[in-house]
């Protein structure tokens, strides 16, 4: 006889309860992203709860399905999924990149690509949904960085201690609070600035593609014309561009664009401009695995492909034609 299942945080704020796969299917195709709902040969049916508090710009959730499932998602959406695994595994697929969740992890599943989700009968989890446009803006607003390629964060499974325990902590309070029944969570007031505090900490605390670009904790936000200077060069990352293009940005002296350079990213703006440029080529990589190294380096602004092949192996720590397999 099996003990049963402990009861999932935010207990009063129920959005489903089903045993049909069908409806949950469409239910949470509806407010995360279209998806498949594939049962496990062991278990034929699913006894799925999903709780759910909206709270602005984003939503904490509680989910079970009951059963061994493997969801499948191949359609883009534009909300980010940071999935907080309470109970059994998963193994999650992105593109690419495979990994397994357990008891205190978190991972976040990118809107940008493919995904296959194959969950253990016991697996629970609490997913914290954020609205994709909502955490660019924080990104831009709360750090001076404006997103002119795609925000996906690294495909991989982080123990929930250090400084991501405070991120758990924090959403665990928020779900204890609202399940008290006199919870000021739910107050107009105070989403936008609670939604604002926990992207900030997930941008801060999970690694993304623009985590190089954050300030460190006792250092200021780069002056302005510095930031020009990154979106610029985020925005024309696939042009020809030479020192006088970045001068002509920043307006100010070479001197102090070098200057500027070294002491908020510890190289020079060149150098930048390349780490920029490989960085958008493993991702590209990543994402077209039926595509030609070479086409990728060059349309990426690297016309000698050896020593492109020599800064990607030092920045990543593997060849190029590693990355797709």
């Amino acid at each position: 006889m099996h003990a049963a299942a402990p009861a999932l945080p935010l207990s009063q704020f129920t959005a489903l309860a089903t045993d049909n796969p069908l409806r949950a299917r469409e239910h949470l195709s509806r407010l995360f992203r279209p998806h498949r709902i594939v049962l496990g040969e062991r278990h034929g049916s699913i006894d799925f709860r999903h709780n759910r508090a909206d709270l602005g710009p984003m939503s904490v959730n509680t989910l079970r399905y009951g059963g061994e499932v493997t969801i499948q998602a191949p359609t883009p959406a534009d909300s980010y999924l940071v999935k907080i695994t309470l109970r059994g595994t998963s193994e999650v697929s992105q593109g690419h990149d495979t990994y397994r969740t357990e008891a205190s992890t978190v991972c976040v599943l990118n809107p940008t690509r493919n995904l296959v989700d194959h969950m253990s009968a016991d697996f629970d989890m609490l997913v914290v949904q954020l609205d994709g446009p909502a955490l660019r803006l924080a990104l831009t607003e709360n750090f001076g960085i404006t997103a002119r390629q795609p925000l996906e964060f690294l495909p991989t499974t982080h123990r929930l201690d250090g400084a991501i325990g405070g991120f758990s902590r924090l959403v665990r309070a928020i779900c204890d609070d609202l399940d008290s029944g006199t919870s000021s969570f739910a107050r107009t007031q105070i989403r936008a600035p609670l939604a604002r505090t926990l992207m900030s900490l997930v941008l801060t605390d999970l690694p993304h593609s623009y985590s190089a670009r954050l300030p460190r904790a006792d250092e200021p936000l780069a002056p302005r014309y510095i930031r020009a200077v990154e979106d610029y060069i985020d925005a024309h990352l696939t042009d020809p561009i030479g020192l006088d293009d970045l001068l002509a940005v920043a307006g100010g002296s070479a001197r102090t664009l070098q200057t500027g350079f070294i002491r908020h990213h510890g190289t020079t703006p060149m150098r930048f401009l390349r780490d920029r440029r490989l960085d958008h080529a493993r991702a590209e990589i990543l994402r077209q695995p039926g595509a030609r190294v070479t086409d990728i380096a060059i349309a990426c602004g690297f016309s000698h492909l050896g020593r492109f092949a020599r800064q990607y192996r030092v920045r990543f720590g593997e060849p190029p034609s590693h990355t797709r397999r």
